[in-house]
């Protein structure tokens, strides 16, 4: 921090128009005077990278804050079945003060805090901000724009990870005293929301300016509507227990407001044409900056380097060849919540590996992992058959075998889709209004309208009153958002992390034993013929079937395993399947046992576990900061 006091650093990158990778690319980090940093403005705009630069790489959205941080909950078991390592103890809220990973992520967003306060400093003071010309005093205001909001989401990351944390909102050479107490979570809350109201002017739309991964004025809208859903939220509080504020529906309102305007600008951002599936592996896994409907209203960008690189997709997705895959375990009562016809379901989950680079092999229900970053969707470039891998060919197109060693995939991290603007618009109205209007309920319908392919038909039955409508969202979100870091932050908020760590276990239980699968009391229960005790105990695949897209099965998902065994189509002359080869455990499966079962949520205590405990390193640096958080 002393050194901080005097010396600014920023990315020495020079900015083209084309994506925030490229900016972010070359990016070594420099320390420069402000003299320097804000004497024009290809320098102002390197420096504004460098706070963009401050969410990427492994201790941010690269892998930590995205993956690590954000399990378990009732859809996926986080680090696996183990307790032996830092990211076991994040998952299964074994978590000690101790903890490496966490120092690091809590240091990193802070420099990015600083970074983003010199610019917000420094720009207007441009002679360039006030005197330039049209397009300079337009550039600058973006630049002043995009730092203020990426400042308010490094402290909505730190306030929803560790509650109440030290605000500092100009740089630290005007801070008398650097050793800052804890500041109250309200307080931080509606600093950045005032913040982020002050942001939207300055910035354009998605379509006034060059398409790309930079922030805009819909990213201020959408980021400030979250915001305020969290500030009206419950949370962990010093006091003791789960706490909201008296005024929580002002916040609400505000997240409505919001979600109004960008709903009213279906020009700038709305859901994507090509559907679910297409989203994920035509535009995310595809490495497109941009989708031409701008469904993709806030991401953060990677770039080459761990230090500002992602591991998504590599450490989390598909298994292939025996490697990668097995960071997320995708819980089979999750996949139990989706209905026959959601298309979302065989995009969520992988529930098979790829072998030989093609061929699919199944897998049992307690090793499914998650499927929106998966390695055989990624393209431009390609990660799977790229060239320089492992020995071997693959035997149908005839190119090298996939390089199954390389951990950087450069995939972008979303932080919010339209979607989750049309959900949280339904959300906050329902609140407001003591039960949906009519546009809560077709925001509804149109996001699981899209899941369901398209098909109006397949859409569920939708509650009227205030209770029954929560509880369809709070089951829609997680269909919707599986494996995007966001279910267990919207559990806490709505204090339901406890009650669902526990039923999940209790379904589990259940599910292992082969009896009917309870409902929630959480949330809408999902349709009948997925609770039973009829669902098949075996599944069967076919072994030498392409893996991609995973159309390897069998028998189906919902009915009872056949007496007699599936015919295997992929050999001539056909045959009975091998139940030796080709078939794996599913309902009524001895592999979850009580110790699986046991893992998720191992540690979690009501009243401790919905925030970390702060770094140990950074309370030891800093006699200020405390205390620490409750029942650490």
């Amino acid at each position: 921090m002393a050194k901080t006091a005097t010396m600014f650093f920023f990315a020495a990158a020079t900015l083209t128009a084309v994506s925030c990778k490229k900016y972010l690319s070359p990016a070594p980090l420099s320390t420069i005077d402000p003299s320097v940093a804000f004497s024009n403005i290809p320098n102002a705009k390197a420096a504004v990278m460098g706070a963009y630069l401050s969410m990427s790489g492994d201790f941010g959205y690269g892998i930590r804050v995205s993956y690590y941080y954000a399990y378990d909950d009732d859809c996926i078991m986080g680090g696996g079945s183990a307790l032996s390592s830092a990211r076991h103890e994040e998952a299964h809220y074994t978590l000690s003060a101790a903890n490496t990973d966490i120092v690091n992520t809590f240091n990193q967003f802070y420099a990015g805090i600083e970074r983003a306060n010199n610019c917000i400093y420094y720009i207007p003071k441009m002679p360039a901000y006030t005197s330039g010309s049209s397009a300079d005093k337009a550039e600058l205001s973006r630049l002043v724009g995009e730092a203020l909001v990426i400042r308010a989401q490094l402290y909505f990351e730190l306030v929803r990870i560790w509650g109440d944390v030290p605000a500092q909102w100009v740089p630290s050479s005007f801070v008398p005293d650097l050793f800052l107490g804890r500041t109250n979570r309200d307080t931080i809350y509606n600093r950045i929301l005032a913040d982020l109201a002050i942001a939207k002017p300055l910035m354009p739309w998605r379509t006034e300016t060059t398409q790309d991964e930079r922030f805009t004025k819909g990213t201020a809208a959408a980021l400030r509507a979250k915001i305020a859903l969290f500030a009206g939220g419950y949370s962990l509080r010093q006091s003791g227990g789960m706490q909201r504020p008296t005024n929580y529906l002002d916040y609400y309102k505000i997240a409505k407001a919001e979600t109004d305007t960008l709903i009213s600008r279906r020009d700038q951002h709305t859901l994507f044409a090509g559907g679910y599936k297409s989203f994920w592996r035509d535009v995310v896994d595809a490495h497109k900056a941009v989708d031409p409907q701008g469904e993709l209203i806030m991401q953060v960008a990677m770039a080459n380097g761990t230090n500002s690189d992602s591991k998504i997709g590599a450490q989390n997705g598909t298994k292939i060849n025996g490697v990668g895959g097995a960071l997320g375990n995708m819980l089979p009562t999750y996949f139990y919540q989706f209905d026959s016809t959601d298309v979302r379901r065989d995009v969520t989950f992988v529930a098979f590996e790829v072998v030989r680079d093609i061929y699919g092999r199944g897998h049992a229900s307690n090793s499914i992992y998650d499927g929106k970053f998966r390695r055989d969707w990624i393209t431009n470039p390609s990660y799977y058959m790229s060239s320089g891998a492992t020995t071997g060919t693959n035997p149908v197109t005839n190119t090298p075998a996939s390089n199954t060693a390389i951990q950087n995939f450069q995939l972008n991290w979303p932080l919010i889709r339209f979607s989750d603007v049309l959900l949280m618009n339904a959300e906050a109205d329902n609140e407001i209004n003591n039960g949906p209007s009519a546009n809560a309920i077709a925001y509804f319908k149109e996001v699981s309208q899209r899941g369901h392919g398209g098909n109006a038909a397949l859409v569920p039955a939708v509650p009227t009153d205030k209770s029954g409508f929560f509880k369809l969202l709070v089951r829609e979100r997680g269909l919707e958002f599986g494996g995007e870091g966001i279910r267990k932050f919207d559990l806490v908020r709505w204090n339901l992390l406890g009650t669902a760590l526990a039923e999940t276990k209790t379904a589990l239980q259940a599910f292992a034993a082969g009896t009917a699968l309870p409902a929630p009391s959480y949330m809408a229960p999902p349709p009948a013929y997925t609770m039973t005790a009829n669902l098949p105990q075996f599944m069967f695949f076919y072994q030498n079937a392409v893996a991609f897209d995973g159309q390897i099965w069998a028998n189906s998902f919902y009915v009872p395993t056949p007496a007699t065994a599936p015919i295997d189509v992929t050999v001539t002359p056909q045959a009975p399947l091998s139940t030796a080869n080709n078939r794996v455990a599913w309902f009524k499966n001895a592999n979850i046992t009580t110790t699986y079962v046991n893992y998720i949520g191992f540690g979690f205590v009501t009243g401790k576990s919905e925030l970390y405990p702060l770094p140990q390193a950074s309370m030891d640096a800093n006699y200020n900061l405390k205390p620490q958080n409750p029942s650490y």
